[in-house]
């Protein structure tokens, strides 16, 4: 099996990822208030929708349900792109491969011939990972210099995210192992998982997405709320003198 490098967009897992990271990218170099991925049968894959939009929007969204089908089909029968302009806005459905479209909505009054070149830059992209192609530059030669640019920026983004998603998760589970046994060699083996599962419920986490802040934390409520009660004060009072800073320490020099 071939390594995997920083050019391969072949990780299902960050599939997802990757769309919502381009859908952002349009929205952000472009006019677009909302802009979605979505299936013919009206499941949305991935979708970039800012914190405040206005009610224009929820319109548009209902109009979009109803009128999916009938460009759906539209769109199955070769028609590339169609452009329905309301009172109230404009929303371009492009096609992307079979059964899936690219929408995107404009409350507003928008430049429609400049962002035209930047959703259809984005429908190329959108296609390319959805499809799961490799990038290679051989594949990125059959692209404009724009769209294969936009790929090796967001090839750029998506392995970025794999390296800090994997050090993170290789650090917290290191901390968790070390964490374990400091438990064990107090409690006992069996009490372990049962002590942890109280700890991460009352602080509303989990081992993959602990931060350095949390798992001093963590310590610190085991300690008072389990070790304490069970084996008084002078364990309890050696356990926080010697595991916080030791956790910290570790934290700190993780590399």
């Amino acid at each position: 099996m071939a390594k995997k490098t920083k050019d391969d967009l072949e990780d299902v897992s960050l599939l997802k990822f990757a769309l919502v990271s381009q859908l952002k990218r349009t929205y952000k170099a472009s006019e677009v208030d909302v802009i979605m991925f979505a299936g013919a049968d009206g499941r949305i894959y991935a979708s970039y929708i800012p914190e405040s939009i206005g009610p224009k929007i929820f319109e548009l969204t209902n109009l979009i349900s109803h009128n999916l089908l009938h460009v759906s089909q539209q769109l199955a029968m070769g028609l590339r792109r169609s452009v329905i302009e309301y009172d109230f806005g404009t929303v371009i459905f492009s096609s992307v491969g079979k059964g899936a479209l690219l929408i995107s909505l404009f409350t507003g009054k928008a430049d429609l011939s400049e962002d035209m070149n930047k959703i259809e830059v984005a429908r190329q992209v959108v296609q390319h990972i959805f499809e799961q192609r490799p990038m290679t530059n051989d594949q990125l030669s059959n692209y404009s210099d724009e769209v294969a640019s936009e790929l090796r920026e967001l090839s750029k983004i998506v392995f970025n995210e794999m390296y800090t998603q994997s050090s993170e998760y290789k650090k917290n589970m290191e901390i968790l192992a070390d964490i374990k046994e400091k438990i064990t060699g107090v409690m006992g083996r069996g009490e372990v998982e049962q002590v942890l599962a109280m700890a991460f419920n009352e602080i509303a986490s989990s081992p993959k997405w602990m931060t350095e802040d949390l798992w001093p934390l963590l310590l610190e409520m085991i300690i008072r709320d389990q070790i304490r009660p069970l084996h008084g004060d002078y364990v309890a009072d050696m356990c926080e003198a010697e595991w916080i800073p030791d956790i910290k320490h570790k934290l700190e020099s993780f590399v």
